[in-house]
């Protein structure tokens, strides 16, 4: 079976210094792919070889329109665009920061919207390249006082189908929609100060960390991933633990809505 290499020469990556970006990076460098991997602290990437580090903060778009221009002309437009980085903010809605507010909607949609304007009109005259964007199943089920991750991950899956549309084949567009994995997401979540056990608020985030605790391990998303790239399809994908990928979505789609939010509402605490 041909390696990935074979078919992706390159590969631009967001967020890719752990976690999931980061099991995509060593996944695709394994395979012979070269990977540009772009977060606000390259230096935390492992030395590998074929694996690149670049600074960029994706909730600056001054610094991201800058980067793709100057990508277009080095190294040029992708075989590969991965929108992966992630950014989560646990605050009840009142007092839900308005610097986070902007920072998740920059984070988690404009800067992947960005790129994706960049570099799919080239691909497409190209006539190779795939973009795969990282969106989640909370835009189903959404995650207790979350509410621009959840937002945010459910608009990107739309925008996905859209550029699907419009791009049949080239570049393929791919909204892989990820359940629960296990990562340092729950740590570098930005929440309230004081999260009290017996509170709704702490109550909530107990039963989300536990649930990331006890989710898959990075390795099998990326499985998925080099499953999708084999095939070149867009479409929806989904991973992560059996009720996310199995029953998640067939339940979303036949349950009334009254049931699925009596469902949350009970999972949480709330």
């Amino acid at each position: 079976m041909k390696k990935l290499g074979d078919i992706y020469r390159t590969a631009l990556i967001t967020g890719g210094t752990s976690g999931l970006g980061l099991a995509f990076s060593k996944m695709l460098v394994g395979e012979g792919v070269k990977v540009v991997s772009v977060s606000r602290n390259p230096d935390l990437l492992p030395k590998v070889k074929g694996l690149t580090g670049v600074s960029l903060d994706l909730a600056n778009m001054a610094s991201v329109s800058d980067f793709v221009e100057g990508y277009l002309v080095e190294p040029g437009v992708p075989d590969l665009l991965v929108n992966n980085a992630g950014h989560g903010a646990f605050y009840e809605w009142g007092v839900f920061p308005e610097n986070e507010i902007v920072r998740q909607i920059d984070v988690l949609l404009s800067a992947p919207i960005r790129l994706c304007r960049a570099f799919a009109p080239p691909m497409a005259e190209r006539g190779s390249g795939g973009i795969v964007n990282v969106s989640s199943i909370a835009g189903m089920f959404p995650l207790p006082y979350m509410p621009l991750y959840n937002a945010t991950k459910a608009g990107l899956s739309s925008f996905s189908t859209s550029l699907a549309l419009e791009y049949k084949d080239v570049p393929f567009v791919t909204d892989f929609r990820l359940g629960d994995f296990r990562t340092n997401f729950n740590e570098a979540v930005k929440k309230e100060s004081v999260l009290e056990n017996d509170s709704r608020l702490g109550q909530a985030w107990s039963k989300i960390e536990k649930q990331l605790n006890s989710s898959p391990d990075p390795i099998v998303a990326a499985r998925a991933l080099r499953g999708v790239l084999r095939r070149r399809r867009g479409g929806i994908i989904y991973s992560g633990g059996f009720f996310q990928v199995r029953l998640a979505p067939l339940l979303f789609r036949i349950l009334p809505s009254w049931v699925v939010y009596a469902f949350l509402r009970n999972r949480y605490k709330l």
